[in-house]
């Protein structure tokens, strides 16, 4: 075993960060579509089939690649992004999927299983002590921080481009009552404990610090997207998911290890072609945006980017004109050591049939981790039962 090996190992770090193998993502950005978006109507579309619906594809950066004709922009930046056709799972009830593409793990009774971010947060550690480890905007995931420390939980903005009014500093004013009240619940926080023993004190006290820190550090300002230029916030689009995109830059900048977006509401068992096209139309400016920008700052080689829903919909149409629920979709990937520009997997000309290269939900999370240099086979506790990072899952090679 080498120096730094015997180091990482003595010291609990992440062993392929420390050897410096395969571990370029130190920051990850998940851009979640809530409710499941068609991956035939975006990702792998299938124009001329019976399936396929009334949308054309259109080529892409990279020759032989098609997407929707409603994702032009993120068309041209193919040669940045990965996709993987063939996820598939048996899980198709929104919550317990939602769930299990938070956590690579089925939903129980006796456990909560981390999100991805505290998960990437607690191997590669905590970057800025004044931020967030991570953030998610747009709404409240289904996991937090689950059996890991509460240090690494996410912390959630329900608006999803409004976070900057939750946490700037207002006049002075405010910040010398902000410090006031601080001083005053240490003190009732203090008395309290000494009458109490509790673990549940210590991580609450743990949380208000944590929050204290952020609302008066100055990296605070990266909620705030007006400090970009007119033409970089032209770029991503004035709307709430181009502020939203361009925040998660920002944050990433500020060294908060992972972001997260929830953005729609893709459920669309009726009227699926409208909802999609006009869903695609607001998602496709903001998105090719972050992938441009997070390039041209240098930081999309050390950011992973993830795009994904909890599962696809049916390739046959149903009577309201919608898609039903369906086990197989798609999922784009780009930086972090991944390379760009490839296909993962085939579904037959119709989607209905995985015909090349099926990738399970584990397999999808041991890529993702081996991207961040985390070892999926690590346990990250033993008690009450042993609990890898991800349970049987295979890296998907052709990706690195």
């Amino acid at each position: 075993m080498s120096a730094g090996a015997a180091l990482a190992e003595k010291f609990g770090l992440p062993l392929l960060a420390q050897e410096g193998r395969n571990a370029r993502a130190k920051y990850g950005i998940l851009l979640w579509m809530p409710g499941a978006p068609s991956q035939l109507d975006t990702w792998d579309p299938k124009p001329g089939a019976e399936t396929g619906g009334p949308f054309q594809a259109i080529d892409t950066a990279v020759a032989g690649v098609r997407l929707s004709e409603h994702l032009p922009r993120m068309a041209r930046q193919m040669k940045r992004v990965s996709l993987i056709r063939t996820v598939h799972s048996k899980d198709l009830n929104h919550d317990t999927a939602t769930y299990l593409l938070h956590t690579a793990y089925r939903q129980a009774a006796d456990v909560e299983h981390p999100h991805l971010a505290s998960v990437v947060a607690s191997e590669l550690g905590i970057e800025a002590r004044d931020m967030p480890p991570s953030v998610v905007l747009g709404g409240a995931p289904p996991v937090g921080a689950g059996y890991l420390s509460p240090e690494v939980a996410p912390l959630v903005f329900d608006r999803i481009d409004a976070a900057a009014e939750d946490v700037l500093p207002g006049a002075a004013q405010s910040r010398r009552k902000l410090k006031r009240r601080w001083e005053m619940l240490q003190k009732f926080e203090k008395r309290f404990a000494e009458q109490m023993e509790d673990r549940r004190l210590e991580q609450r006290r743990l949380a208000y610090q944590k929050a204290y820190e952020v609302l008066t550090s100055a990296r605070v300002k990266a909620f705030n997207v007006r400090w970009e230029s007119d033409s970089v916030r032209a770029a991503y689009g004035d709307t709430e998911y181009g502020r939203a995109c361009l925040m998660a830059r920002r944050l990433i900048e500020a060294d908060v290890r992972f972001v997260e977006v929830m953005y729609g509401d893709w459920d669309t068992h009726r009227d699926n072609f409208d909802r999609v096209k006009e869903l695609s139309q607001q998602v496709d400016r903001p998105m090719a945006a972050l992938l441009e920008d997070l390039a041209q700052k240098g930081l999309l080689k050390e950011t992973l980017v993830v795009i994904m829903g909890e599962f696809g919909r049916t390739p046959r149409v149903n009577a309201a004109n919608g898609r039903d629920h369906w086990p197989t979709w798609s999922v784009a990937l780009a930086g972090g050591g991944i390379e760009g520009g490839r296909v993962i997997g085939k579904t037959d000309e119709s989607g209905l049939t995985i015909v090349e290269r099926p990738v399970r939900v584990s397999d999808l999370y041991a890529t993702m981790y081996r991207a961040f240099g985390i070892d999926p086979e690590k346990k990250l506790v033993t008690s009450p039962r042993p609990m890898k990072v991800v349970e049987d899952g295979t890296p998907v090679q052709e990706l690195f």
